[in-house]
């Protein structure tokens, strides 16, 4: 992104000051007021149109943004559910004896989501006219005391009441009375019953649904990797079980002509872990990957920029037009000292910020010496990025930092490595 700069292009293109410029914005999407600028990516469109269900991406590439732009612009017809405290230890309770391992938890996240979407439909104008309506409200407040129950509460019950006001599902014909959640993990009954009686809240679904001035309605499944340290068989089965429920609710309601979609954000790491018959499939169709690259952070820092600075406002207009040493533009020398995040670019930046502000020269804007007087605080920050990611599969990842800091090389053999590092791991670990 070669830069270059004339008297001529100066006078057509004055610098805007950073003076009453706040911040380029926060780290971590959640905690940012402005949610547009992180969506210089195709993934809301491709949410939007139901093409994606799955969004993967590494820890920072903005799926949370993405959720918030969703639930958080999207009025009623989009919900957000984050999974950060939830009872993973109770929903491991209801397993599926009558289903393959891999498959054993799909009953359970199916009536999750059901559940989910009918409190969501309830509260969608019109949805009131569906003859099934008080079928859901009655459910509902029968089984959790009001409309809109807690994730955490769905599966918490010890048994889901039914009646001929709510529903009343057959299994081999034979009509339910209700449906025991606490039973053997060998009852092979359990996810027959379940399945019924989630069939039976998505018809009334999709029946109130047709009634809705909404189009569609979405369900955005965050944060599955709160506390996940060591990906369990457990967990590993559960996860698999919500990716592979949320896509056969998807698919059974666009062949009826109504579209749900209950999409799951996912770190990439965590995906690459899991094994089931159709990742490759799923991955191939109806998957979006965050990814970034240098004109689509660029987009999402102008962005920004233009927001708070008005719309004639530009990156080139808020720095110093001299090239860092080595003749390298300064957008090129911070996004090398990045992972190609947002979070990354943003904390980089804000350091940048503080130091053009400590100087105080008019017009304020972004110099070679502000972007290297913030790269040690900046270090710092990256530093404890990695802890957070590396620390809990490799405790000694700091003995490996200090033997690459003692070699003193930007390259080297193998073997100087495994000296240094063997000289300073802890003796539990060699």
């Amino acid at each position: 992104m070669a830069q270059r700069y004339n008297r001529a292009e100066d006078m057509q293109n004055p610098t805007v000051s950073l003076r009453d410029f706040d911040t380029f914005g926060d780290v971590a999407a959640e905690d940012d007021p402005v949610l547009e600028y992180f969506l210089s990516t195709n993934a809301v469109e491709s949410i939007r149109k139901n093409e994606s269900f799955l969004v993967l991406g590494r820890k920072g590439t903005g799926k949370t943004a993405i959720v918030r732009h969703f639930t958080e612009t999207g009025g009623s017809t989009s919900k957000a559910l984050s999974l950060r405290g939830y009872p993973w230890n109770v929903h491991a309770l209801r397993v599926d004896g009558g289903a393959s391992d891999i498959e054993a938890y799909v009953s359970s996240w199916r009536y999750l989501i059901a559940v989910e979407l009918a409190s969501l439909v309830l509260k969608q104008e019109g949805a009131w006219q569906s003859s099934l309506i008080n079928s859901l409200d009655n459910f509902l407040k029968e089984n959790y005391g009001g409309s809109s129950p807690k994730l955490e509460d769905i599966l918490r019950p010890k048994r889901l009441k039914l009646n001929k006001i709510s529903f009343m599902p057959s299994v081999m014909g034979n009509q339910l009375g209700g449906v025991d959640l606490e039973r053997s993990s060998r009852d092979h009954q359990f996810g027959l019953e379940l399945n019924a009686l989630t069939s039976a809240i998505m018809d009334a679904v999709r029946d109130a649904l047709s009634w809705c001035k909404a189009e569609s309605l979405s369900l955005h499944f965050d944060e599955l990797d709160q506390g996940i340290t060591v990906l369990d068989d457990s967990r590993e089965r559960m996860i698999i079980g919500l990716i592979i429920a949320a896509r056969e609710i998807k698919r059974e309601s666009e062949k009826a002509g109504k579209p749900i979609n209950p999409v799951v954000y996912l770190r990439s790491d965590i995906w690459e872990e899991l094994n089931f018959s159709d990742k490759n499939k799923i991955s191939q169709t109806l998957t979006h990957i965050l990814e970034w690259n240098s004109a689509t952070l660029l987009d999402l820092i102008e962005t920004r920029i233009k927001a708070k600075l008005g719309t004639s406002a530009s990156w080139d207009k808020i720095i110093e037009p001299e090239l860092m040493r080595g003749s390298q533009p300064k957008w090129n020398h911070i996004l090398s000292r990045t992972f190609l995040r947002p979070r990354d670019v943003i904390r980089f930046l804000n350091g940048a910020l503080k130091e053009a502000k400590k100087r105080g020269v008019e017009p304020i804007l972004l110099s070679n010496k502000d972007i290297v007087s913030s790269r040690e605080d900046y270090s710092s920050y990256l530093k404890a990025e990695l802890d957070d990611e590396i620390r809990p599969h490799w405790q000694q990842w700091g003995e490996a930092l200090q033997a690459c800091s003692a070699i003193s090389t930007i390259t080297f053999e193998k073997s100087d490595f495994e000296r240094e590092y063997r000289a300073r791991v802890s003796k539990e670990t060699k």
